[in-house]
This record gives C-alpha cells, sequence and structure tokens, in this order.
C-alpha cells in the first residue's frame, strides 16, 4: 500500500474519532504512517543507501516487472516484525489496555497493518499449499515470499524462493509446477500471461 494511502485514510479515521483532541488524531496519523519507516531502515541495512531519495527511488519500481537491460537490484520484502500483523497488534492492544492514552497509536497501526494484508487469507492458502517447497522449482528449505500474478479479471498467488521470485520479475512470466519438479517453466514474451507482483507490490505500503 502506497504511503499517500496509509496517510489519506489515517487522516480520515482520525478525524472521525478525534476531531477534536488534535494531540490524539496526530498520534493516530503518526502511527498508522511511520511504522513504514522500517523500510527505509531495512533499505539501508541492504544497500548502505541511507537515503530517503534512494529508498523512495527504489520503492517506484520495485513492484515492477524488469524490462530487457534492467539489472536494478530487487530485494524482496523490506519488512520488519512491525509489520507482523500476529505480532505487532497483540502488543500494541496490550500496551494501549494498560495505558488507554496509547489507543490512538494502536488503532494507527491496526489500520496500517489491515491495508497493508486484506488479502491475507489468499497468502496464507498459498504458503499452506506449498507445503514449504517452492512452486516452481520444488526447492525445500529455501525461505518463501508469496508473489500475487493478476490475470486480466482475477489473481493468484505463489509461493517462492528468491531466485523464482527474482525470475518472476523479469520480462515473460513463471509458471508453478508440483514441488516434486525440478525446473522452472519460464514464459517469455510475445505469449499470453499473466504478470506477477511481489509481496509488496502492490503497492501495498
Amino acid at each position: 500500500m502506497h504511503l499517500r494511502t496509509h496517510l489519506l485514510t489515517s487522516s480520515a479515521l482520525g478525524l472521525a474519532l478525534y476531531a477534536r483532541q488534535p494531540e490524539r488524531l496526530a498520534a493516530l496519523v503518526a502511527a498508522g504512517t511511520l511504522i513504514d519507516l522500517d523500510h527505509l531502515v531495512l533499505y539501508g541495512l541492504r544497500t548502505g543507501d541511507w537515503s530517503i531519495v534512494g529508498a523512495l527511488r527504489y520503492n517506484r519500481y520495485r513492484g515492477r516487472r524488469s524490462t530487457a537491460g534492467d539489472t536494478r537490484p530487487r530485494y524482496g520484502s523490506l519488512r520488519s516484525w512491525l509489520h507482523n500483523p500476529w505480532l505487532a497488534l497483540p502488543l500494541a492492544w496490550a500496551w494501549a489496555g494498560a495505558y488507554p492514552v496509547a489507543r490512538p497509536l494502536a488503532l494507527g497501526l491496526s489500520l496500517h497493518l489491515l491495508l497493508d494484508h486484506v488479502d491475507l487469507p489468499w497468502r496464507v492458502r498459498a504458503r499452506l499449499r506449498a507445503g514449504g517447497a517452492c512452486q516452481s522449482c520444488g526447492r525445500r528449505g529455501a525461505r518463501l515470499e508469496v508473489y500475487r500474478f493478476r490475470h486480466a479479471t482475477s489473481a493468484r498467488y505463489l509461493a517462492l524462493c528468491r531466485a523464482c521470485g527474482q525470475r518472476a520479475m523479469r520480462p515473460g512470466r513463471i509458471e508453478s509446477r508440483p514441488a516434486r519438479t525440478a525446473r522452472p517453466v519460464v514464459h517469455y514474451p510475445g505469449e499470453q500471461g499473466t504478470t506477477a507482483h511481489q509481496e509488496t507490490a502492490h503497492e501495498r505500503r
């Protein structure tokens, strides 16, 4: 999800709940947007580039499939544990329960994660269907990330290892095969098919 979307939605929720309490409104908006600073930190650790301009430039192209001659790196999901709803939300609401003043922060965080993980059921199903193996090359033991493949009128999700995920972002498309298959099937431009978007393509931030 784009930063602009998080800013607008958290501002709307803040105005609806705390129109006459500017401090709480500001806290909700801050929690609903500034959580994405973890992307900047992870980008800096991965690349050594700590500039906001560099991070924003990367964010513009990271979810796009590369074209011929495009060698720019794509690092996969740059999300810390703060973007894991199973960890972040219980902690946030436990804190808000103990200290009611923190409730706007918990609300902002909850809204942010809801927007980021609106398709979570489909992503969980993709991981369960994969059974711990890359759905393209069949490799087990590698870290898997979920990619969304857009069709003309629908979308499907595949859990891929990093190598197959990088391949899916290049020209052409990558198709799923049974876990036992040793090699991926790649379809090249000119064939009718799908386009792949990484977990964070979507711009989902």
